[in-house]
């Protein structure tokens, strides 16, 4: 069976574009004197050539079958005027693993139209469940059960592909306080890991001491908070504390970086934080991959976004 590339297909699927694009201006350029408004029923790239869209869509899978570092992305979704592609889900990397929803409650008709083009890509797609920022909204198990339904409930409803939740570890205060802080903890896991069952993802972001001992197994993979951090040393000291005991498994820790954000090497030499980071997934490790904040920030510029992604995908991954 002769095998085909990635970016071969790729290029292939991008030069029909180029020549369908180029029929289109020169029908509606052949007369300067009388334009006149044509009417153009522009195909996607998978109704142009369905047995090549089908074949590229192959590659995508196997990659994503295969053992790799993880690309882990926190999309702000939602916006119901956008201004560019940056407010799209279509407009990410074919080749990004993971994709959770900063605004998971607020699903607009332009995500609902992207998330199953991205799932055909076999990128998984997940509900954010951001217990850090309503806490103090859940003082008690009843309210945070009913939370929690409504998450169960709506990413069922949209057919996601599991679900990221956060939480603050509580480090002070009565033992009544800690013990109920920790029975939020477990209530969560429970929850969702048994909402995700054995085919979906359940992934923590922040501080892993938030997630009981006893439950660390039920995650799929734990987003370190580094994205906050603007020196190499802080963070080899964040990721060999958070390793220290053994109860976070090295393929499940992914390291996170904000788009825009700079960070200095062990040098003192500044570098682009998505970068960087890259580098340190491999040598401290090898840990499970990369988490990429504010994804679509940047799209001022029309290709800094998607090449700062896309050269930290391929950075870990060079046969991708």
């Amino acid at each position: 069976i002769k095998r085909i590339s990635m970016k071969t297909i790729i290029n292939k699927l991008l030069t029909c574009g180029l020549l369908l694009a180029t029929f289109a201006l020169h029908t509606a350029c052949s007369d300067w004197n009388e334009p006149e408004a044509v009417d153009l029923n522009i195909n996607s790239a998978k109704e142009q050539n369905p047995e090549l869209w089908a074949r590229y869509i192959q590659v995508l899978r196997s990659y994503k079958q295969s053992k790799h570092f993880i690309t882990y992305a926190r999309f702000d979704n939602s916006t119901e005027n956008p201004v560019n592609e940056g407010s799209y889900l279509r407009s990410l990397p074919d080749s990004m693993d993971i994709v959770t929803l900063s605004h998971s409650d607020k699903i607009s008709d332009y995500d609902r139209r992207d998330i199953p083009l991205l799932q055909e890509k076999s990128t998984r797609i997940l509900y954010l469940v951001d217990f850090a920022a309503q806490a103090s909204n859940l003082a008690d198990a009843g309210a945070l059960n009913n939370w929690l339904d409504k998450a169960i409930t709506a990413a069922a409803d949209l057919n996601l592909d599991g679900f990221a939740f956060t939480g603050i570890p509580l480090y002070g205060g009565t033992d009544a306080e800690l013990a109920a802080h920790k029975e939020k903890s477990r209530l969560i896991v429970s929850r969702l890991s048994a909402a995700a069952g054995q085919d979906k993802l359940l992934i923590f972001e922040g501080d892993p001491a938030f997630v009981d001992a006893a439950d660390q197994t039920k995650l799929s993979y734990i987003v370190l908070g580094t994205d906050v951090i603007d020196n190499a040393t802080d963070l080899k000291l964040q990721v060999s504390l958070t390793l220290s005991d053994g109860s976070v498994p090295q393929d499940k820790l992914l390291l996170a970086a904000r788009i825009g954000k700079q960070m200095n090497d062990e040098v003192d030499v500044k570098f682009d934080a998505v970068t960087l980071m890259t580098d340190y997934v491999a040598s401290l490790g090898p840990l499970g991959g990369l988490a990429i904040y504010a994804i679509g920030d940047d799209y001022y510029h029309s290709l800094r976004n998607y090449a700062t992604t896309r050269s930290a995908i391929q950075l870990m991954n060079p046969a991708n």
